[in-house]
C-alpha cells in the first residue's frame, strides 16, 4: 500500500531526527533513538526524542491542490548527569533546530518553519526535556493525497 504525501513527510522527519548525533557533527545524541507518537519513553532508550504529528490545516490553492499546514512536536529527552540541566536544554534545542532547518528534509516541503521551542520544567531529577514546535507546509491533489 501506498503512503500518503503527508505520511512521507512524516517518515522523512522522524529520519531526519535521527541524524542528530555527535558523529554525525551535533552537538548532542538526541537522535540516537527517534521514536514516533509514543507518550512513554523506556529510560534505557535515553538519549531520545518523540515526533508527534498534529492536526493539519488545509488552503484550497487554484483548482487542484491545497496547501497543507502540518505542526509537528517533537519532545526530546536526556541524562543531564552533572552538566547544568539548562545548557543541555539549549544544546538539544540548537540540534533540533538545526537538523529541522537547516537544510530541507525532502523535497516534499515546501517550507518548515521553527514555531517554538525550549524547556518550562527543570525540576526532574536527572533528566531534561526539551518540545519544539515546527509547522510543515506541503502541498497535496485536492483528489489525491497519495500524488
Amino acid at each position: 500500500m501506498p503512503n500518503t504525501r503527508r505520511e512521507r513527510i512524516i517518515i522523512a522527519v522522524v529520519e531526519r531526527a535521527g541524524t542528530i548525533t555527535q558523529a554525525n557533527g551535533y552537538n548532542t545524541d538526541i537522535g540516537r533513538n527517534t521514536l514516533r507518537a509514543t507518550t512513554k519513553v523506556d529510560p534505557t532508550l535515553l538519549p531520545a526524542c518523540v515526533i508527534f504529528p498534529l492536526v493539519e490545516t488545509s488552503e484550497k490553492i487554484g483548482s487542484g491542490d491545497y496547501l497543507c499546514t502540518m505542526p509537528v512536536k517533537i519532545e526530546a529527552v536526556a541524562l543531564v548527569g552533572t552538566d547544568n540541566p539548562s545548557v543541555v536544554s539549549e544544546l538539544i534545542l540548537g540540534d533540533i533546530r538545526k537538523a529541522l532547518t537547516g537544510s530541507p528534509i525532502t523535497p516534499l516541503i515546501e517550507e518548515t518553519l521553527y514555531a517554538s521551542g525550549g524547556t518550562n520544567d527543570y525540576s526532574r531529577k536527572d533528566t531534561v526535556a526539551v518540545t519544539t514546535l515546527f509547522t510543515i507546509k506541503y502541498f497535496s491533489k485536492i483528489t489525491d493525497p497519495y500524488e
